[in-house]
């Protein structure tokens, strides 16, 4: 377990891990706090989880923690870790699902530099085209058997939900099936949510 004493600080709001205190961490780590705020990290699972990140192939320099970290799924939420190119690893879902928020990494074959004059256009397609943001609703209207089947199988729940390759590893709930929500979360954030990306940021990567 990692302790508040295993950091020293490097700079009047930065918190260093130093990467020998656990031999399979690559870099150091690094939290963004004042001393009451550096007192929160000890309280949940955030230091251990940093130390964590920093053990990631192809990690370059640090594992870093922002002024809003708290636990997360796998990183820290508010984790932030660089990886080469050559040899790190691609982990869309770093940080888990802090708010029920689902993530999904798809794979194109086009290159960096055909991308690349036409990000622009693409963002903003991106954005028409998957329903975000505070208050939105999804394309994909459920009724009420619909919603608990959609829970239980995910995307290959039926037509219209991401078809047959968006099927294989999509996000379905855990052990305890469609119970396991409240119903009063059902009609506020189930029902009206298929298809929906949430309120986080949803942005291109190259």
């Amino acid at each position: 377990m990692t302790k508040k004493t295993d950091f020293r600080q490097v700079e009047p709001y930065v918190w260093e891990l130093p990467k020998e205190h656990r031999p399979d961490m690559r870099v150091p780590a690094r939290l963004f706090a004042d001393e009451e705020m550096l007192e929160d990290a000890f309280r949940d699972k955030t230091a251990d989880q940093l130390a964590n990140t920093a053990t990631l192939p192809g990690i370059v320099k640090y594992a870093l923690a922002m002024p809003d970290f708290h636990q997360g799924y796998g990183f820290p939420i508010g984790g932030v870790a660089a990886m080469r190119r050559a040899d790190g690893v691609i982990s869309p879902g770093g940080v888990g699902y802090d708010i029920n928020c689902g993530v999904r990494l798809m794979a194109t074959q086009l290159e960096h530099d055909e991308v690349a004059p036409y990000v622009r256009d693409l963002t903003a397609a991106l954005y028409q085209a998957c329903p975000s943001g505070v208050g939105g609703t999804g394309r994909v209207q459920v009724s009420e058997p619909e919603l608990e089947q959609l829970m239980e199988q995910g995307a290959q729940a039926g037509p219209g939900y991401g078809g047959r390759r968006l099927a294989h590893g999509g996000e379905r709930l855990p052990a305890g099936g469609p119970a396991a929500p409240r119903q009063q979360a059902r009609p506020r954030a189930g029902a009206p949510a298929g298809g929906f990306a949430g309120r986080g940021q949803s942005l291109p990567r190259d």
